[in-house]
C-alpha cells in the first residue's frame, strides 16, 4: 500500500530517524530489519 503513494519512506524508532530513502533501500537496511524483526 505505502509502495503505491510514498516516493520516500521514513522509519522512527524510540523518536530518532533509523532509516531514511526509497522504499527498497529501507526495507533492506539490516538496522531495520534488526529494530523490527529481531535478530
Amino acid at each position: 500500500f505505502i509502495r503505491s503513494i510514498a516516493n520516500r519512506v521514513t522509519v522512527l524508532h524510540e523518536g530518532h530517524v533509523l532509516a531514511d530513502g526509497k522504499m527498497d533501500e529501507v526495507q533492506n537496511d539490516p538496522k531495520v530489519i534488526e529494530v523490527y524483526l529481531g535478530s
